[in-house]
Protein backbone atom coordinates (compact mmCIF):
# COMPACT_ATOMS: atom_id res chain seq x y z
CA UNK A 1 0.00 0.00 0.00
CA UNK A 2 3.24 2.31 -0.35
CA UNK A 3 3.18 4.79 2.46
CA UNK A 4 0.09 4.79 3.62
CA UNK A 5 -1.28 1.79 6.48
CA UNK A 6 -4.04 -0.27 6.58
CA UNK A 7 -5.98 1.77 8.90
CA UNK A 8 -5.76 5.25 6.84
CA UNK A 9 -6.66 3.45 4.02
CA UNK A 10 -9.94 2.13 5.74
CA UNK A 11 -10.49 5.81 7.01
CA UNK A 12 -10.09 7.03 3.35
CA UNK A 13 -12.22 4.64 2.32
CA UNK A 14 -15.29 5.08 4.48
CA UNK A 15 -14.69 9.15 3.90
CA UNK A 16 -14.71 8.28 0.20
CA UNK A 17 -17.99 5.55 0.23
CA UNK A 18 -19.54 8.40 2.17
CA UNK A 19 -18.66 11.19 0.05
CA UNK A 20 -19.98 9.44 -2.74
CA UNK A 21 -23.03 8.23 -1.74
CA UNK A 22 -24.20 11.56 -0.15
CA UNK A 23 -22.85 14.26 -2.80
CA UNK A 24 -25.21 15.55 -6.02
CA UNK A 25 -22.31 15.62 -8.34
CA UNK A 26 -18.64 14.27 -8.89
CA UNK A 27 -16.49 16.45 -10.72
CA UNK A 28 -13.87 14.05 -12.15
CA UNK A 29 -11.05 16.20 -14.13
CA UNK A 30 -9.57 13.88 -16.44
CA UNK A 31 -5.69 14.31 -16.91
CA UNK A 32 -2.85 12.01 -17.72
CA UNK A 33 -2.00 12.00 -13.81
CA UNK A 34 -5.77 10.29 -13.29
CA UNK A 35 -5.92 7.72 -16.06
CA UNK A 36 -3.98 4.41 -14.60
CA UNK A 37 -4.28 4.94 -10.96
CA UNK A 38 -6.06 2.76 -8.74
CA UNK A 39 -8.15 5.26 -6.45
CA UNK A 40 -9.03 7.64 -8.81
CA UNK A 41 -10.47 4.98 -10.46
CA UNK A 42 -11.98 3.35 -7.81
CA UNK A 43 -13.84 6.51 -7.19
CA UNK A 44 -15.44 7.11 -10.56
CA UNK A 45 -16.65 3.31 -10.58
CA UNK A 46 -18.57 4.61 -8.19
CA UNK A 47 -19.82 7.50 -9.79
CA UNK A 48 -20.79 5.73 -12.91
CA UNK A 49 -22.69 3.46 -10.63
CA UNK A 50 -24.79 6.72 -8.95
CA UNK A 51 -24.73 8.19 -13.01
CA UNK A 52 -26.49 4.45 -14.28
CA UNK A 53 -29.47 4.85 -11.31
CA UNK A 54 -30.06 8.80 -11.96
CA UNK A 55 -31.92 10.55 -14.36
CA UNK A 56 -29.75 13.63 -13.90
CA UNK A 57 -26.36 14.62 -14.30
CA UNK A 58 -24.26 12.64 -11.58
CA UNK A 59 -20.45 13.14 -13.32
CA UNK A 60 -19.73 16.49 -14.20
CA UNK A 61 -16.16 15.44 -16.21
CA UNK A 62 -13.14 18.01 -16.56
CA UNK A 63 -10.65 17.41 -19.83
CA UNK A 64 -7.39 18.42 -18.92
CA UNK A 65 -4.39 18.29 -21.28
CA UNK A 66 -6.34 15.15 -22.75
CA UNK A 67 -7.54 14.54 -26.74
CA UNK A 68 -10.92 12.95 -27.35
CA UNK A 69 -9.19 9.93 -28.64
CA UNK A 70 -7.30 9.79 -25.02
CA UNK A 71 -10.50 9.92 -23.67
CA UNK A 72 -11.94 7.79 -25.87
CA UNK A 73 -9.46 5.07 -25.02
CA UNK A 74 -10.05 5.56 -21.27
CA UNK A 75 -13.97 5.57 -21.06
CA UNK A 76 -15.70 5.57 -23.78
CA UNK A 77 -19.06 6.90 -21.78
CA UNK A 78 -17.10 9.47 -20.72
CA UNK A 79 -16.08 10.31 -24.28
CA UNK A 80 -19.54 10.67 -25.01
CA UNK A 81 -20.31 13.08 -22.35
CA UNK A 82 -20.66 17.14 -22.68
CA UNK A 83 -17.20 18.03 -21.45
CA UNK A 84 -15.28 21.50 -20.11
CA UNK A 85 -12.18 22.02 -21.53
CA UNK A 86 -9.69 23.50 -18.76
CA UNK A 87 -8.01 25.06 -21.32
CA UNK A 88 -9.67 27.61 -21.77
CA UNK A 89 -9.33 29.09 -18.46
CA UNK A 90 -9.91 28.26 -14.98
CA UNK A 91 -12.71 31.32 -14.43
CA UNK A 92 -14.21 29.75 -18.18
CA UNK A 93 -14.54 25.76 -15.43
CA UNK A 94 -16.11 27.51 -12.65
CA UNK A 95 -19.24 29.35 -14.36
CA UNK A 96 -19.72 25.90 -16.67
CA UNK A 97 -19.23 24.00 -13.54
CA UNK A 98 -21.90 26.61 -11.79
CA UNK A 99 -24.46 26.43 -14.14
CA UNK A 100 -25.01 22.68 -13.63
CA UNK A 101 -24.20 22.94 -10.03
CA UNK A 102 -26.42 26.22 -9.04
CA UNK A 103 -28.83 26.54 -11.70
CA UNK A 104 -31.15 29.46 -11.84
CA UNK A 105 -34.66 28.25 -10.44
CA UNK A 106 -33.51 25.98 -8.39
CA UNK A 107 -35.08 26.69 -5.05
CA UNK A 108 -34.11 23.32 -3.52
CA UNK A 109 -30.50 24.24 -4.94
CA UNK A 110 -30.98 27.43 -2.85
CA UNK A 111 -32.11 24.98 0.37
CA UNK A 112 -29.66 22.60 0.37
CA UNK A 113 -26.82 25.34 0.10
CA UNK A 114 -28.15 27.12 3.00
CA UNK A 115 -28.99 23.86 4.78
CA UNK A 116 -24.95 23.19 4.34
CA UNK A 117 -24.19 27.03 5.62
CA UNK A 118 -26.79 26.03 8.79
CA UNK A 119 -24.14 22.91 9.78
CA UNK A 120 -27.09 20.63 8.53
CA UNK A 121 -25.76 17.86 6.39
CA UNK A 122 -29.26 17.16 3.70
CA UNK A 123 -29.00 14.87 1.34
CA UNK A 124 -29.22 15.43 -2.73
CA UNK A 125 -31.82 16.98 -3.92
CA UNK A 126 -33.34 14.45 -5.79
CA UNK A 127 -34.05 12.48 -2.89
CA UNK A 128 -37.14 11.98 -1.65
CA UNK A 129 -36.46 13.73 1.60
CA UNK A 130 -37.46 16.68 0.58
CA UNK A 131 -41.42 16.27 -0.13
CA UNK A 132 -41.76 16.50 3.64
CA UNK A 133 -40.02 19.75 4.25
CA UNK A 134 -41.91 21.10 1.11
CA UNK A 135 -44.82 19.75 2.26
CA UNK A 136 -44.77 21.19 5.90
CA UNK A 137 -43.99 24.63 4.19
CA UNK A 138 -47.71 24.59 3.19
CA UNK A 139 -48.65 22.61 5.88
CA UNK A 140 -50.35 25.47 8.61
CA UNK A 141 -53.73 26.49 7.59
CA UNK A 142 -53.44 28.85 10.37
CA UNK A 143 -50.73 30.78 9.05
CA UNK A 144 -50.93 34.75 8.42
CA UNK A 145 -53.96 34.52 11.19
CA UNK A 146 -54.31 35.42 14.91
CA UNK A 147 -54.22 31.88 15.61
CA UNK A 148 -50.91 31.62 13.87
CA UNK A 149 -48.94 30.13 16.53
CA UNK A 150 -51.32 27.14 17.14
CA UNK A 151 -50.21 25.48 13.69
CA UNK A 152 -46.77 25.06 13.55
CA UNK A 153 -46.29 22.18 16.24
CA UNK A 154 -44.69 21.01 19.20
CA UNK A 155 -41.43 22.82 19.09
CA UNK A 156 -42.45 24.91 15.57
CA UNK A 157 -41.53 28.51 14.75
CA UNK A 158 -42.17 30.50 12.27
CA UNK A 159 -41.15 29.75 9.17
CA UNK A 160 -39.68 32.66 6.63
CA UNK A 161 -42.76 34.71 4.56
CA UNK A 162 -43.68 32.90 1.74
CA UNK A 163 -41.82 34.57 -1.15
CA UNK A 164 -42.15 34.47 -5.05
CA UNK A 165 -38.31 34.57 -6.08
CA UNK A 166 -36.09 31.59 -5.78
CA UNK A 167 -33.92 32.53 -2.66
CA UNK A 168 -37.12 33.35 -0.76
CA UNK A 169 -38.70 29.72 -1.53
CA UNK A 170 -35.28 27.86 -1.17
CA UNK A 171 -34.97 30.20 2.58
CA UNK A 172 -38.50 28.97 3.38
CA UNK A 173 -37.86 25.14 2.55
CA UNK A 174 -34.61 25.35 4.15
CA UNK A 175 -35.93 26.21 7.11
CA UNK A 176 -39.41 24.04 7.29
CA UNK A 177 -36.56 20.73 6.49
CA UNK A 178 -34.38 22.31 10.11
CA UNK A 179 -37.58 22.76 11.62
CA UNK A 180 -39.04 19.12 11.33
CA UNK A 181 -35.59 17.65 12.12
CA UNK A 182 -35.69 19.08 15.18
CA UNK A 183 -39.15 18.51 16.47
CA UNK A 184 -38.70 14.91 15.34
CA UNK A 185 -35.69 15.34 18.17
CA UNK A 186 -38.26 17.06 20.84
CA UNK A 187 -40.41 14.06 20.11
CA UNK A 188 -37.97 11.22 20.53
CA UNK A 189 -36.27 12.61 23.55
CA UNK A 190 -39.33 13.83 25.08
CA UNK A 191 -38.19 17.64 25.46
CA UNK A 192 -40.82 19.40 27.63
CA UNK A 193 -42.05 21.60 30.53
CA UNK A 194 -39.72 19.18 33.07
CA UNK A 195 -36.87 19.03 31.30
CA UNK A 196 -33.99 20.00 32.98
CA UNK A 197 -32.64 23.16 31.97
CA UNK A 198 -29.22 22.07 30.98
CA UNK A 199 -30.31 19.45 28.79
CA UNK A 200 -32.60 22.14 27.21
CA UNK A 201 -29.49 23.92 26.63
CA UNK A 202 -27.60 21.23 24.72
CA UNK A 203 -30.64 20.44 22.76
CA UNK A 204 -31.07 24.12 21.68
CA UNK A 205 -27.28 24.74 20.49
CA UNK A 206 -26.14 21.48 19.25
CA UNK A 207 -29.32 21.67 16.89
CA UNK A 208 -29.18 23.18 13.33
CA UNK A 209 -30.82 26.75 13.33
CA UNK A 210 -32.86 25.75 16.79
CA UNK A 211 -30.65 28.18 18.56
CA UNK A 212 -31.44 30.91 15.90
CA UNK A 213 -35.25 29.92 16.07
CA UNK A 214 -35.02 30.50 19.69
CA UNK A 215 -32.87 33.91 19.82
CA UNK A 216 -35.91 35.33 17.26
CA UNK A 217 -38.98 34.20 18.98
CA UNK A 218 -38.16 33.80 22.43
CA UNK A 219 -41.66 33.90 23.68
CA UNK A 220 -42.28 30.47 21.78
CA UNK A 221 -39.10 29.19 23.55
CA UNK A 222 -40.41 30.38 27.05
CA UNK A 223 -44.08 28.41 26.03
CA UNK A 224 -42.35 25.61 24.73
CA UNK A 225 -39.41 25.71 27.54
CA UNK A 226 -40.76 27.25 30.65
CA UNK A 227 -38.35 26.54 32.75
CA UNK A 228 -35.70 28.15 31.39
CA UNK A 229 -37.80 31.48 32.33
CA UNK A 230 -36.96 30.87 35.95
CA UNK A 231 -34.16 33.09 37.38
CA UNK A 232 -31.00 30.53 36.91
CA UNK A 233 -31.99 28.64 34.44
CA UNK A 234 -32.13 30.64 31.20
CA UNK A 235 -28.54 30.56 30.29
CA UNK A 236 -27.74 32.58 27.52
CA UNK A 237 -31.45 33.36 27.38
CA UNK A 238 -31.28 34.85 30.55
CA UNK A 239 -30.69 38.70 29.37
CA UNK A 240 -33.70 38.20 26.95
CA UNK A 241 -35.93 37.64 29.71
CA UNK A 242 -34.42 40.31 31.57
CA UNK A 243 -35.24 42.70 29.53
CA UNK A 244 -38.44 41.36 28.92
CA UNK A 245 -39.50 41.41 32.25
CA UNK A 246 -38.19 45.21 32.38
CA UNK A 247 -40.46 46.05 29.07
CA UNK A 248 -43.39 44.03 30.64
CA UNK A 249 -43.87 45.56 34.09
CA UNK A 250 -43.40 48.80 32.86
CA UNK A 251 -45.92 48.38 30.60
CA UNK A 252 -48.01 47.05 33.82
CA UNK A 253 -47.38 49.65 35.72
CA UNK A 254 -48.77 52.08 33.04
CA UNK A 255 -51.92 49.83 32.97
CA UNK A 256 -52.44 50.17 36.69
CA UNK A 257 -51.57 53.91 36.40
CA UNK A 258 -54.80 54.52 33.95
CA UNK A 259 -57.24 52.32 36.00
CA UNK A 260 -57.30 49.68 33.80
CA UNK A 261 -58.95 45.99 34.70
CA UNK A 262 -57.26 44.02 32.63
CA UNK A 263 -55.75 41.02 34.06
CA UNK A 264 -58.08 41.80 37.71
CA UNK A 265 -59.38 38.82 37.80
CA UNK A 266 -56.08 36.42 37.82
CA UNK A 267 -54.26 37.79 40.43
CA UNK A 268 -53.94 37.06 44.21
CA UNK A 269 -54.85 41.28 45.14
CA UNK A 270 -57.37 41.95 42.53
CA UNK A 271 -55.04 44.41 40.95
CA UNK A 272 -53.41 44.66 37.84
CA UNK A 273 -50.72 41.79 37.02
CA UNK A 274 -47.05 43.27 37.24
CA UNK A 275 -45.96 41.35 34.11
CA UNK A 276 -46.93 39.16 31.28
CA UNK A 277 -47.66 35.62 32.03
CA UNK A 278 -45.57 33.68 30.16
CA UNK A 279 -42.75 35.95 32.68
CA UNK A 280 -44.34 35.00 36.19
CA UNK A 281 -41.75 32.34 37.02
CA UNK A 282 -38.90 34.70 36.07
CA UNK A 283 -40.22 37.21 38.81
CA UNK A 284 -40.09 37.16 42.12
CA UNK A 285 -43.89 37.73 43.06
CA UNK A 286 -44.81 35.58 40.07
CA UNK A 287 -46.40 38.68 38.94
CA UNK A 288 -49.13 38.53 41.51
CA UNK A 289 -51.00 35.87 39.76
CA UNK A 290 -53.29 32.87 40.96
CA UNK A 291 -51.08 29.78 41.17
CA UNK A 292 -53.57 28.29 38.99
CA UNK A 293 -53.37 30.60 36.52
CA UNK A 294 -49.51 30.03 35.92
CA UNK A 295 -49.97 26.07 36.60
CA UNK A 296 -52.42 26.20 33.50
CA UNK A 297 -49.87 28.29 31.54
CA UNK A 298 -47.04 25.60 32.46
CA UNK A 299 -49.26 22.88 31.46
CA UNK A 300 -51.05 24.27 28.42
CA UNK A 301 -49.10 27.06 27.43
CA UNK A 302 -50.76 30.84 26.35
CA UNK A 303 -53.65 31.21 24.84
CA UNK A 304 -53.62 31.12 20.97
CA UNK A 305 -50.41 29.95 21.76
CA UNK A 306 -48.21 26.82 20.25
CA UNK A 307 -49.24 23.49 21.36
CA UNK A 308 -46.88 22.54 24.79
CA UNK A 309 -48.72 19.88 26.42
CA UNK A 310 -46.84 16.31 26.47
CA UNK A 311 -48.32 15.09 29.29
CA UNK A 312 -51.82 14.47 30.67
CA UNK A 313 -51.78 17.16 33.55
CA UNK A 314 -51.96 14.08 36.29
CA UNK A 315 -48.52 13.03 35.10
CA UNK A 316 -47.25 17.09 35.78
CA UNK A 317 -48.79 16.81 39.20
CA UNK A 318 -46.73 13.54 40.03
CA UNK A 319 -43.84 15.23 39.02
CA UNK A 320 -43.85 17.97 40.88
CA UNK A 321 -44.75 15.36 43.62
CA UNK A 322 -41.50 13.76 43.20
CA UNK A 323 -37.91 14.10 43.51
CA UNK A 324 -37.61 14.05 40.01
CA UNK A 325 -38.66 17.77 40.09
CA UNK A 326 -35.89 19.05 43.60
CA UNK A 327 -34.00 20.73 40.69
CA UNK A 328 -36.82 23.54 41.08
CA UNK A 329 -36.57 26.32 43.34
CA UNK A 330 -38.80 25.26 46.22
CA UNK A 331 -40.57 28.55 46.18
CA UNK A 332 -41.39 27.40 42.30
CA UNK A 333 -42.02 24.23 43.05
CA UNK A 334 -44.24 24.78 45.67
CA UNK A 335 -46.10 27.19 43.74
CA UNK A 336 -47.01 24.97 41.13
CA UNK A 337 -47.75 21.98 43.29
CA UNK A 338 -50.69 25.02 44.50
CA UNK A 339 -50.95 25.93 41.40
CA UNK A 340 -51.98 22.38 39.97
CA UNK A 341 -54.27 21.55 42.46
CA UNK A 342 -56.61 24.93 42.44
CA UNK A 343 -57.01 24.71 38.60
CA UNK A 344 -58.41 20.82 39.76
CA UNK A 345 -58.13 19.64 36.47
CA UNK A 346 -56.02 16.64 36.83
CA UNK A 347 -58.51 13.63 37.53
CA UNK A 348 -58.13 11.17 34.26
CA UNK A 349 -60.43 9.44 32.27
CA UNK A 350 -60.45 6.08 29.82
CA UNK A 351 -60.94 8.94 27.02
CA UNK A 352 -60.04 11.89 28.38
CA UNK A 353 -56.05 11.36 27.82
CA UNK A 354 -53.51 12.79 26.01
CA UNK A 355 -50.85 10.11 26.20
CA UNK A 356 -51.65 6.13 25.72
CA UNK A 357 -52.11 5.08 28.94
CA UNK A 358 -53.88 1.59 28.72
CA UNK A 359 -57.23 1.66 30.15
CA UNK A 360 -58.78 -1.04 32.54
CA UNK A 361 -62.12 -2.34 34.54
CA UNK A 362 -60.95 0.46 37.49
CA UNK A 363 -59.86 3.56 34.97
CA UNK A 364 -62.02 6.33 36.11
CA UNK A 365 -63.39 4.92 39.25
CA UNK A 366 -61.72 7.95 40.66
CA UNK A 367 -62.98 10.15 38.56
CA UNK A 368 -66.41 8.70 38.77
CA UNK A 369 -66.28 8.72 43.23
CA UNK A 370 -65.85 12.36 43.29
CA UNK A 371 -68.60 13.12 40.50
CA UNK A 372 -70.78 11.35 42.87
CA UNK A 373 -69.36 12.49 46.27
CA UNK A 374 -71.48 15.35 47.63
CA UNK A 375 -68.45 16.63 49.96
CA UNK A 376 -65.03 15.40 51.15
CA UNK A 377 -66.08 14.40 53.83
CA UNK A 378 -68.53 12.11 52.13
CA UNK A 379 -66.14 10.63 49.89
CA UNK A 380 -64.15 7.04 50.63
CA UNK A 381 -61.13 5.75 48.89
CA UNK A 382 -62.64 1.78 47.69
CA UNK A 383 -60.14 -1.06 47.03
CA UNK A 384 -61.43 -0.26 43.51
CA UNK A 385 -60.41 3.42 42.96
CA UNK A 386 -57.48 2.59 45.31
CA UNK A 387 -56.40 0.21 42.00
CA UNK A 388 -57.44 2.79 39.82
CA UNK A 389 -54.35 5.21 41.78
CA UNK A 390 -52.02 2.54 41.84
CA UNK A 391 -52.34 1.54 37.93
CA UNK A 392 -52.58 5.62 36.32
CA UNK A 393 -49.09 6.30 38.66
CA UNK A 394 -47.26 3.21 38.12
CA UNK A 395 -47.75 4.11 34.54
CA UNK A 396 -46.44 7.81 35.62
CA UNK A 397 -43.38 6.70 37.21
CA UNK A 398 -42.54 4.53 33.88
CA UNK A 399 -43.10 7.32 31.55
CA UNK A 400 -41.26 10.21 33.51
CA UNK A 401 -38.67 7.49 34.90
CA UNK A 402 -39.69 8.82 38.72
CA UNK A 403 -37.42 7.17 41.38
CA UNK A 404 -40.41 6.50 44.06
CA UNK A 405 -42.63 4.14 44.81
CA UNK A 406 -45.61 3.64 43.78
CA UNK A 407 -47.18 3.98 47.10
CA UNK A 408 -44.15 6.39 47.78
CA UNK A 409 -46.45 8.20 45.05
CA UNK A 410 -49.82 7.63 45.87
CA UNK A 411 -48.74 8.46 49.92
CA UNK A 412 -47.18 12.48 48.72
CA UNK A 413 -50.47 12.56 45.97
CA UNK A 414 -53.02 11.51 48.90
CA UNK A 415 -51.01 13.88 51.39
CA UNK A 416 -50.70 16.36 49.22
CA UNK A 417 -54.45 18.13 49.11
CA UNK A 418 -55.39 17.47 45.45
CA UNK A 419 -58.52 15.77 46.28
CA UNK A 420 -59.56 18.43 48.94
CA UNK A 421 -59.05 21.34 46.75
CA UNK A 422 -60.60 19.29 44.29
CA UNK A 423 -64.00 19.73 46.04
CA UNK A 424 -63.21 23.38 46.98
CA UNK A 425 -62.85 24.03 43.49
CA UNK A 426 -66.44 22.37 42.59
CA UNK A 427 -67.69 24.40 44.95
CA UNK A 428 -66.76 27.69 43.89
CA UNK A 429 -67.72 27.13 40.35
CA UNK A 430 -70.73 26.16 41.73
CA UNK A 431 -71.55 29.84 43.92
CA UNK A 432 -69.69 31.57 40.60
CA UNK A 433 -72.63 29.65 38.35
CA UNK A 434 -75.36 30.54 40.77
CA UNK A 435 -75.03 33.37 42.59
CA UNK A 436 -78.27 33.35 44.42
Amino acid sequence: MGQFSISEVGHFYIAANNGLSKSRFGIVVLSKAFIGKQWPEWELDGLVQRQNNSLNSVILPVWLGLSYEEVLDFSSPLADRFAIQAEKGLEYVVNELLKVINPQGSSLVVARNRLVELGFNPPVVTSDWWHQAIEYCGSNSLEGTFQDAMGWGHWGFPLPPVGDTTAEKGERIAWAALQLNWQKIANNCSISQITKPETIHEFINNTPGLRQACLEYPHYLATYAPQLTIPGFGGDFEKIYDKWLENSQKKQRAEKERKSRSGTALTTDGDVPTCDELLALHEPNFGNYESATIACNFVQGDLMGPPVKVYDTIDYLIWLLSDASAWLPEKTRNYLIDGLKKWAVWLWTEYSNDSDLPSNNETSSLQEALSRAETFKAFRITPKINKDIESRFSYTINILDLPESVDEIKKAFLGCGAIQEWFSSRTRRKKKSNPY
